[in-house]
């Protein structure tokens, strides 16, 4: 997550969308004697987190004493299929749920990619559920969706600008006409398992259910 008040923009940071290379590109922006923030671990600077959704962030932003009626608000998003390959991969569930940040966690027990779309879950606090429109639930995985990352809890869209990874260029742009700054971007911390798998028609069913937006953009 990246509020530059230099640069009148608020940077969601969605997992496994390039946030990483994003945030290394605004890194190259913030300014902090303009009180910009940039955030990237749970507990650096309290009440922030890395990956606050936007009305989330915008109320505590507001609840702070700061006036962020101009500023600019952009998400990037990903096709929902490479994003929960990628998120698999990085996490690794095992059969049980548990992800290799779990101290449940095993390696010797693993889940299908597909099985785990199906039945896994990512889960979220009271506070950020709150946040979140009604829908979103942490018996699936549509945490990880762009509603629940832009959209408040009577669905209200709080993003002015949503860019798809895949045409990175077009948010490069973008950037660099905002700050006035030529802008230049590489993709890190990469996926490396390989190409999506084959899966059946209740995977697709399952993803267009928790990820209705993107499966739209994407044509799913």
């Amino acid at each position: 997550m990246r509020v530059l008040f230099s640069r009148g923009l608020i940077a969601i940071s969605k997992p496994r969308c390039g946030s990483t290379s994003v945030r290394q590109v605004l890194d190259r922006l913030v300014d902090p004697s303009k009180g910009d923030i940039a955030v990237n671990m749970a507990n650096q600077h309290p009440p922030y987190h890395p990956h606050l959704s936007a009305p989330h962030l915008k109320f505590l932003l507001t609840q702070d004493g700061h006036d962020i009626s101009k500023m600019k608000t952009f998400v990037i998003t990903r096709n929902p299929l490479d994003m929960l390959w990628s998120y698999f991969n990085f996490f690794v569930p095992d059969s049980f749920g548990q992800y290799n940040y779990s101290a449940k966690w095993t390696s010797t027990s693993t889940i299908s990619f597909e099985n785990w779309v199906l039945n896994g879950r990512v889960g979220m606090s009271t506070t950020a559920n709150a946040f979140a429109p009604k829908w979103i639930s942490t018996r699936n995985l549509s945490p990880l969706s762009l509603e629940a990352h832009i959209e408040d809890r009577n669905g209200k869209i709080h993003a002015d600008k949503i860019f798809m990874l895949e045409n990175i260029e077009e948010f490069v742009a973008w950037l660099s006409e905002q700050t006035g700054t030529d802008i230049e971007m590489r993709h890190v911390n990469k996926s490396t398992r390989g190409i999506l798998p084959k899966f059946g028609t209740d995977l697709i069913d399952r993803v267009r259910k928790m990820f209705p937006k993107e499966s739209e953009l994407y044509a799913i």
